[in-house]
């Protein structure tokens, strides 16, 4: 008990002395960032300074640009977030409110009439009449004084919330975007991949062609002719199963945009080539990493609003100092209520109130507890938001590093096969090569269309989740309304005349 009572005359001096806002004071935390990122870049990476605006549109695709367009506006995901910035909002000026009086005005009337025998008036004949009463009650005002700024510490935390929905929007904004694209990315892959089964039954049609020819001639395998016609109806069915798949790619689509499946598979149904960008990617440094991405901004925002959250929680030691006042004109009659000096009533009653159990009982000191292992736990998130923020880019880059890599030797794979294909065919036609080593190479041909086909839709996907890494892409379209309210009106402290004299909005815009 000794040590509560000494922990309440502490929290009182220090906020005696400082003369500000109880509590700490958030600060940015120190963490040991490296200048560069440590993964060695490939040629198609740079370490110049990001430039993460529509990163999408260097993938010169007219479709895709379409969708981040459409999801911009249709997410549900983005459009709750939207709703978690107006609660916020809210909230700030809810908190904001406690910063002033409450101020009341109204007007009553009332009959009454009094029982003589209960008050023991001699001549109860004189109150058996009833009387009316007006009471205009010009202002009564009950205020607590912020003496020792807990409420500006709880509206600081209200404004770090605030700013921290905007931040998570950004996050939301960034995600959705790359999912879309990751999702159209992935549906150009599966539609590769079914035209490169669809390719390898067009060449068994071709070897059936010329093996019935044979054996119209009498000098073909029946044998064979079957082996291959087998081995087409296995084609046939492996590239149907892309059906299903890509229709899963449409409806995820779908529901990131919310729209229904039929109205996106209008759109996406016909082939196109998987998008590709042979633009070198910048990927700047950690510092301006950490300042782009928007999750560590709303971590470091929920932390400063923890942080403030210390202060509300201290104030618990420390008394309270409240104003109650009341101006009152009252009079029977509803004509004298404008007669100011002779029915006025008034009342000041300034109070000092101490609940000093909260601090003998501990639960002034378990208060502060909570709020300081609040404060640690919103550290070690926006920790692990840096760390975190940081290994994805590096993890990014050497994915993307071996994606193009992949890429291009199954180009090289692609080409050369082909080449070989052909040759083969016409020395199996003449007779020179057998069947079993034709049906080899035009598999080798299917397999490397296959993996070329695999490679350029991760490196597309690669490159997608390295921007998405970076925390990019929200530059390129202009912030809600709300949010740039956040950005342009809100402060961490707050005076009279921001509540009184709100900001105008600009007429140009």
């Amino acid at each position: 008990m000794v040590r509560r009572i000494r922990n309440a005359w502490q929290v009182a001096l220090c906020a005696a002395i400082s003369g500000c806002a109880i509590g700490p004071d958030h600060q940015t935390p120190e963490m040991e960032i490296g200048e560069r990122f440590s993964v060695r870049p490939p040629s198609q990476v740079r370490t110049a300074e990001a430039k993460t605006e529509a990163w999408w549109v260097t993938l010169d695709d007219p479709i895709l640009n379409d969708l981040v367009a459409r999801v911009d506006l249709q997410n549900i995901d983005l459009r709750r977030a939207l709703l978690a910035i107006e609660t916020y909002r809210a909230q700030y000026t809810i908190d904001f409110s406690k910063l002033f009086p409450d101020i009341n005005t109204g007007l009553a009337y009332s009959r009454r009439r009094v029982d003589a025998n209960q008050i023991g008036v001699p001549n109860p004949d004189a109150l058996r009449q009833g009387f009316s009463n007006w009471q205009w009650n010009v202002a009564s005002a009950a205020w607590e004084i912020d003496v020792w700024g807990a409420l500006r510490r709880q509206v600081e935390a209200g404004v770090s919330n605030l700013q921290a929905s905007a931040a998570q929007y950004r996050g939301v904004l960034v995600g959705v975007r790359a999912e879309v694209a990751t999702a159209y990315v992935t549906l150009r892959q599966l539609q590769a991949q079914r035209e490169a089964l669809r390719q390898l039954a067009a060449g068994y049609d071709k070897l059936l062609f010329a093996i019935e020819a044979k054996v119209r001639a009498q000098v073909g395998s029946k044998t064979e002719l079957a082996e291959i016609r087998s081995r087409r109806a296995s084609a046939v069915g492996d590239a149907a199963r892309f059906d299903a798949l890509i229709a899963q790619q449409v409806a995820g689509i779908a529901i990131l945009l919310a729209e229904t499946p039929g109205r996106v598979r209008e759109i996406l149904e016909p082939a196109r080539p998987i998008p590709s960008c042979e633009t070198p990617v910048a990927i700047g440094v950690p510092a301006t990493l950490l300042a782009r991405r928007a999750d560590v901004d709303a971590a470091e925002r929920q932390l400063q609003a923890a942080t403030a959250g210390i202060g509300v929680a201290q104030a618990e030691y420390l008394p309270r100092f409240t104003f109650n006042g009341n101006f009152i004109i009252q009079t029977p009659d509803f004509a004298n209520l404008t007669d100011i000096s002779t029915n006025m009533t008034y009342g000041i009653t300034p109070a000092i109130t101490w609940n000093f159990m909260n601090i003998l009982t501990g639960r002034a000191e378990a208060g502060v507890i909570q709020a300081k292992m609040r404060a640690l736990d919103a550290l070690l998130r926006y920790q692990q938001a840096v760390i975190t923020a940081i290994n994805q880019v590096e993890r990014s880059v050497a994915a993307y590093g071996a994606a193009l890599a992949a890429r291009e030797s199954y180009r090289t794979a692609a080409r050369e096969i082909d080449s070989a294909y052909e040759l083969a065919f016409l020395q199996y036609d003449r007779g020179t090569m057998n069947l079993s080593t034709l049906i080899l190479y035009l598999q080798a041909a299917v397999v490397a269309r296959d993996g070329l086909a695999q490679a350029s839709g991760l490196t597309a996907q690669n490159y997608v989740e390295l921007y998405r890494s970076l925390g990019g892409g929200w530059e390129a379209s202009p912030m809600p309304e709300d949010w740039e309210r956040v950005r342009q009106e809100f402060k961490a402290h707050p005076t009279a005349n921001d509540f009184l004299n709100p900001p105008q909005e600009d007429s140009a815009g």
